[in-house]
């Protein structure tokens, strides 16, 4: 029915309050159902919990890079050290407790003050001691270490070559 045609609209009085006929259902209701919010609130919860997912996804795996270059930052200090004071220099990884480290002293393990902590969620592959020579090459007939950085989803990879370059995989 035409809203112009009923005679209360040409009276100025509005049978629905004071809606104008633009603001009616097409069913003569005003505002919205119950159906309607709640379809609308399902496609907000929807697409939030996508985004939230996709924002966790990016969120692990910048821990993830930004772990694995730590590691290849700590590998290089410790070749440039090795080449620098021109004696030889090891990084321990010790994968039991998640732990990394510069052996300063040369005793062959991770003292308190050597030792970085890898963060929540990140572990390294294998407990295991990278050694550079003077020359900042690995010693010789030693096989190139690949150090694997993961979490619960991803893994980087860490490769040292024999003449000493690391590459981050």
């Amino acid at each position: 029915m035409d809203p112009s045609l009923n005679p209360e609209f040409s009276r100025g009085n509005n049978p629905k309050g004071s809606m104008s006929p633009e603001q009616l259902n097409p069913d003569g209701q005003v505002g919205r159902g119950l159906m309607e919010v709640i379809v609308g609130a399902l496609i907000v919860l929807i697409v939030g919990s996508v985004f939230l997912h996709v924002i966790r996804l990016g969120w692990n795996m910048y821990r993830l890079n930004s772990a694995t270059s730590v590691v290849a930052e700590m590998l290089n200090k410790a070749r440039d050290s090795a080449m620098k004071d021109e004696k030889k220099i090891s990084v321990i990884f010790d994968a039991d407790q998640n732990k990394f480290g510069i052996d300063r002293n040369g005793n062959g393990k991770l003292d308190r003050n050597e030792a970085e902590d890898l963060p929540d969620g990140i572990t390294i592959s294998d407990a295991s001691a990278i050694c550079f020579l003077p020359s900042g090459a690995l010693p010789p007939k030693s096989k190139p270490p690949r150090i694997v950085v993961s979490n619960n989803r991803d893994s980087r990879n860490v490769n040292v070559s024999s003449a000493g370059s690391i590459d981050i995989e």
